[in-house]
């Protein structure tokens, strides 16, 4: 066998987008719509190559559901779409804050606790609590883990093999 004929071993923990698109209450076209424009990428498998199959991380599937919310509170998804591309939402209980309104909007994370005040502070701001969505991407996770052990146990592989080139 040729050595550029070596095999590929690829493990895709994560989830498809026919799934990531559900969890996040998106369509799936509208899914691919944002990966297309490097707004949400799937960031363990960017489906390139032959198989296009695209994988989502648990923390992309949040910024999904980000980005949804923030298009159905008619926050223009090209202004907000770039700035979601560049964020991670970080772990904790927090609220995610567009805006402000009529200003020039961004993104901020507040503890929990802290979000009521500056909502009330003034200015108009979009808020976003990303613990369902998490709870949907964790659920999910757990299915994918699940999925893999059955498949160990069964005797087959729990990793998928890609043949990579000719064989001599």
């Amino acid at each position: 066998m040729n050595t550029s004929a070596a095999s590929e071993v690829t493990r895709r923990v994560g989830i498809s987008a026919a799934d990531a698109h559900q969890a996040a209450r998106i369509s799936y076209r509208q899914c691919d719509h944002w990966a297309r424009r490097g707004w949400v990428r799937p960031s363990v498998d960017p489906g390139e190559g032959r198989s296009g199959r695209r994988v989502y991380a648990a923390a992309d599937i949040v910024r999904l559901d980000l980005l949804r919310h923030l298009a159905e509170a008619r926050v223009n998804t090209a202004t907000a779409g770039p700035v979601i591309a560049q964020f991670t939402v970080p772990a904790g209980d927090i609220r995610v804050l567009w805006g402000p309104l009529g200003g020039d909007p961004g993104l901020s994370v507040v503890p929990a606790d802290a979000a009521l005040a500056r909502v009330e502070a003034g200015d108009g701001w979009v808020v976003y609590n990303p613990a369902q969505a998490r709870v949907r991407a964790q659920v999910l996770m757990a299915q994918v883990g699940a999925d893999d052990a059955e498949s160990a146990g069964a005797g087959m592989p729990a990793v998928r093999l890609r043949s990579v080139g000719r064989s001599a």
